[in-house]
């Protein structure tokens, strides 16, 4: 097994379990305990975890992102309700950056039967729900290709995505707080994702209300940056206002 499968397999069972011992990771892999400590010391760079005695535990406040075959069966209902509200920010002719995602990617089964619009991403599971529709002009930006999520990143997306000019932009985020606004737990993510806000006259997060009070490692918009934030779920009235009272829109479907 590759490192960084192995160490994406330890982030998913912090995730669970919230911490690992090394005999346990050795175990499960069937690896040296050397082999471990260095795949844990890695995790401790990336600023995931705090390693103790004889193991690590899930750094506080810290969202590690599932890969996307998991996170595509998670919250399945709220992601469609926020993606029909989304598109009534589309309008035909319009230039749409759609982010890569499991939200974003309900939007783009939405924009099926759309006519004449340009849609602009760097999601190849987005590009798979719009390839058959010969209305829709589709760009697909170039790139390292993430294969935990089905993206494009790194300096050439980014570079990519600031070439045009969008009259939308729908951004994923793993995490939303009032104090580190919009983050992720790719520094390379962060990056191309800073392209697409400057590439767009209006930002609309679309995310479920899990990723609130959340934050993941690296924070790439601040709140102002923001158009609207469209969500559902479990989300109270309370934390709503505090954002609004910020001067964040958002609509809760």
């Amino acid at each position: 097994m590759l490192s960084a499968t192995r160490r994406q397999k330890i982030k998913e069972i912090l995730m669970e379990k919230k911490s690992v011992t090394v005999t346990e990771l050795c175990n499960i892999f069937n690896v040296s305990d050397e082999t471990i400590r260095r795949d844990l010391k890695k995790l401790e760079q990336e600023g995931i975890i705090e390693k103790n005695y004889g193991g690590a535990i899930l750094k506080e406040g810290v969202s590690i992102v599932p890969p996307i075959s998991q996170r595509s069966k998670e919250f399945i209902q709220e992601k469609e309700r926020i993606a029909l509200e989304a598109i009534n920010r589309i309008k035909e002719g319009m230039v749409v950056i759609l982010d890569t995602g499991t939200t974003t990617q309900q939007i783009a089964r939405k924009l099926k039967s759309f006519q004449h619009i340009t849609v602009i991403t760097n999601g190849i599971n987005i590009v798979n729900e719009l390839i058959t529709n010969n209305s829709i002009n589709l760009f697909l930006v170039g790139g390292k290709v993430k294969n935990s999520n089905f993206s494009t990143v790194g300096p050439e997306a980014q570079k990519a995505f600031l070439q045009f000019s969008a009259d939308i932009a729908f951004i994923g985020t793993s995490g939303i707080s009032l104090e580190k606004g919009l983050t992720t737990s790719d520094v390379f993510e962060a990056e191309v994702k800073r392209a697409m806000i400057d590439s767009s006259k209006d930002v609309i997060v679309v995310a479920d209300s899990s990723k609130f009070r959340k934050n993941a490692m690296v924070s790439f918009a601040t709140l102002s940056k923001v158009s609207e934030i469209i969500t559902a779920g479990e989300i109270s009235d309370e934390l709503v206002e505090n954002f609004r009272q910020k001067g964040v829109k958002i609509t809760v479907v």
